[in-house]
């Protein structure tokens, strides 16, 4: 079932209304299934076609009563698109003016733009992950920071959420295959109650420890998931043993294949500082 989140994302804001700005603004931003594992750097050409998109979906006549909610779907996907590929210093300063213009340009914008500008400055492709502190299931604490020399494949899962669960073959595999290894697979864990969720985790078969992100009420996630500007799930990011983001939302294959080029690396580097050459 290959990237089946994002067709089923596709097809479902579809159904809710054909012409919502989310669903719109996917197939603008020109989403498409990763060739390989390596994230390609941005074209400047292709950042200023993004810019171009959105000022045009922005610009889409609509109530003023709901730009707000619409601007926030075209927002989140162009921000998203963002994480796909590798921005250059002088690239995210254009995204980064870009949204800031916006949320300039009338009273109700402001709010919008600032998950897409977090996203921008510390959640893309290079970026050091921002540190994750919290208790598990049991109450104990847990951090992000203190996974680092090891891969880290940090997913976002919900007990409600079906597509997650046709990750966890997958997830299953990579926790089994470097279990000696420097990899650790930690799951930010949402849903009804920590009760159903640790029973959801459970019944993976999965042994890594995770997160609970308590939902607030208000939303269908916690303070974890808010933090890191989590729009749908599954979210999933691989980060290397320096803590750098180095692939945003790859599945499948990909993960398989993004996970083992940076575990391979990490292990080669852990080798040679513990057997350095002589002189």
């Amino acid at each position: 079932m290959r990237h089946v989140w994002a067709g089923i994302l596709v097809v479902a804001l579809a159904l809710v209304s054909p012409a919502t700005g989310r669903a719109q603004s996917y197939s603008a931003f020109e989403f498409k299934t990763p060739a390989a594992f390596v994230v390609s750097a941005f074209r400047n050409e292709e950042i200023t076609r993004f810019l171009e998109t959105l000022d045009r979906l922005l610009a889409a006549p609509t109530d003023p009563g709901t730009w707000a909610a619409n601007a926030s779907d075209v927002l989140t996907m162009f921000a998203r698109r963002m994480q796909t590929g590798r921005l250059s210093t002088a690239q995210e300063a254009r995204v980064v003016a870009r949204l800031e213009a916006i949320g300039a340009s009338r009273p109700d914008a402001a709010a919008v733009v600032q998950g897409p500008l977090q996203v921008i400055r510390q959640l893309t492709v290079g970026k050091v992950a921002p540190d994750i502190i919290g208790t598990d299931f049991d109450g104990k604490p847990l951090r992000l920071r203190d996974h680092r020399n090891k891969v880290v494949l940090l997913a976002f899962s919900a007990e409600w959420c079906g597509i997650c669960r046709a990750q966890v073959p997958y997830e299953r595999f990579l926790e089994d295959r470097y279990e000696r290894w420097p990899f650790a697979l930690l799951t930010v864990q949402t849903g009804t109650s920590r009760e159903t969720a640790k029973r959801a985790q459970d019944e993976t078969g999965i042994s890594s420890r995770a997160w609970w992100d308590a939902p607030n009420g208000v939303a269908p996630h916690g303070a974890i998931a808010a933090a890191w500007q989590v729009s749908g799930w599954p979210s999933t990011y691989v980060i290397d043993g320096d803590g750098i983001i180095r692939f945003v939302d790859v599945r499948d294959e990909e993960l398989l294949k993004a996970v083992r080029q940076l575990v391979e690396a990490q292990a080669d580097r852990d080798a040679k500082a513990s057997h350095p050459k002589s002189r």
